[in-house]
């Protein structure tokens, strides 16, 4: 008998020369106006939508039927979905630029029609880069209002006294999040200049495979960095909307980081362990060892070894850079995103993914607050 195998390897390449990289840095020293944006999104996810007999603005939200459909056939809908108007209106598979326009003057009882583009890695094979129509039938117009910053909510959102606490967590929130953005800076720079020569192809099939570990390596970043979970699920739809491209480029940039950790004897031991689960608890508002039973029984301890790995070679690599400091601009999402596929069709899941908690616990957690 004679069997053949078709066996993927780890490509062969030479060693791209790491140090003496030169990157860019963001820094920013944070002012009470940032603290006050800050202060405000917080307010919101303890604001009240109370519905108004007025047409819709940009910032509003609408409470809608939705409805999918390629010509006369119907490919998904959803029921009753709460939706802020926004730029961008991202799905899964797809969105809609200038959403907040279209939607702009539209009252209950109206329904209006427009046009969403599907990514070309919509699991919908049949419909990939094509457009579809959206479907809104408008069942409420909603404004947010935001509620005092009382005593008692001081209290609620973290066991404060006073404002002047509440702000000093908030401006270590931020500092988080600015040590997130250098990290994400550094990797795309670091990964861009030792890819530069990474010009070797990788097999579709790994490629499929790889984009759900990707997906979900890229939430527990996001996680333990503290971000909301409309800002989780946002990059998420993103990423679905362009896995291929992602995966192949993190697929390249992970190689290369491993043969450097290779190298240089780089590894993860338990306290690394110990220290990423704690991060990603604290964040998702549950228990260090809920969090690892979670990672455990879904086979992901191994994504997690990578992420330690990927972000000691990074420290490695940019304590041997040479670094320029660049103005840090805060930006405020543009991007209303809902967790389901417009032209139907399922991306792989990440089991039981939990986004990061909601400002009051991240600030809770930071300073002890309530056991």
């Amino acid at each position: 008998m004679t069997f053949e195998f078709d066996l993927e390897v780890r490509p062969q390449f030479d060693l791209p020369q790491w140090k003496g990289l030169h990157i860019e840095k963001p820094v920013r020293e944070f002012t009470d106006a940032d603290i006050d944006q800050a202060l405000k999104q917080i307010l919101t996810n303890r604001g009240r939508l109370v519905p108004v007999d007025a047409p819709a603005e940009p910032g509003d939200y609408i409470t809608t039927n939705l409805t999918f459909k390629h010509g006369a056939q119907v490919l998904s809908s959803a029921a009753e979905e709460v939706i802020r108007l926004r730029p961008v209106l991202s799905f899964r598979d797809g969105k809609i630029e200038g959403f907040d326009r279209a939607m702009t003057g539209v009252r209950g009882g109206e329904t209006r029609e427009l046009p969403t583009q599907l990514s070309a890695d919509a699991p919908n094979a049949a419909l990939r880069s094509q457009q579809v129509t959206g479907i809104f039938e408008v069942l409420e117009v909603k404004k947010l209002q935001l509620p005092e910053l009382t005593p008692e909510l001081l209290q609620e959102l973290g066991g404060f006294e006073l404002e002047a606490d509440l702000r000093d967590a908030i401006k270590d929130t931020l500092a988080q999040r600015l040590d997130y953005q250098q990290r994400q800076r550094a990797r795309e720079q670091i990964t861009a200049a030792l890819t530069v020569a990474a010009d070797w192809d990788l097999p579709p099939d790994l490629l499929q495979r790889q984009s759900r570990r990707e997906l979900e390596r890229a939430v527990m970043e996001l996680q333990r960095s503290g971000f909301s979970e409309e800002e989780i699920r946002a990059h998420e739809n993103l990423l679905r909307q362009n896995s291929r491209a992602s995966t192949a480029r993190a697929l390249k940039e992970h190689f290369i980081l491993e043969r450097i950790a290779e190298d240089q004897q780089i590894d993860a031991d338990e306290q690394d362990y110990d220290k990423e689960i704690e991060a990603i608890a604290k964040q998702t508002n549950e228990s260090p060892r809920r969090v690892r039973a979670r990672l455990e029984k879904h086979g992901s301890m191994d994504v997690l070894r990578n992420q330690i790995i990927e972000r000691k070679v990074i420290d490695l690599i940019q304590a041997n850079a040479v670094f320029k400091e660049v103005p840090y601009q805060i930006e405020e999402s543009d991007v209303a995103a809902l967790d389901l596929t417009a032209a139907g069709g399922e991306h792989a899941e990440i089991p039981d993914a939990k986004p990061g908690g909601e400002p009051a616990e991240e600030l809770h957690e930071k300073h002890g607050g309530r056991s």
